[in-house]
């Protein structure tokens, strides 16, 4: 389970504000928007790479809200895969 509470986010001058959501086990989550939106920022913040401004991310019941990337056990793969040549 993932969940989010109340996250805010800031870089720059772009932010996301209050973003509140729960994905239980089994479940699937699609996350639409123009470019720009703030979908890859929200999906890096929840891996760790952007700090919260406020608010509370949860994995499997466990705050992992101040957790290096690292220690978070999940990970993010983004869709171009340039980085994977051989593919």
């Amino acid at each position: 389970m993932v969940k989010l509470s109340t996250v805010v986010v800031e870089v720059g001058g772009f932010r996301l504000n209050h973003i509140s959501f729960e994905v239980r086990d089994g479940e699937y989550v699609v996350i639409l928007g123009p470019t720009g939106a703030g979908k890859t920022l929200l999906l890096e913040s929840i891996a760790g790479l952007y700090p919260l401004k406020d608010g509370q991310i949860f994995l499997n019941g466990k705050e992992i809200t101040y957790l290096r990337p690292e220690n978070r056990n999940l990970g993010i793969v983004y869709q171009d895969y340039a980085l994977f040549s051989a593919l």
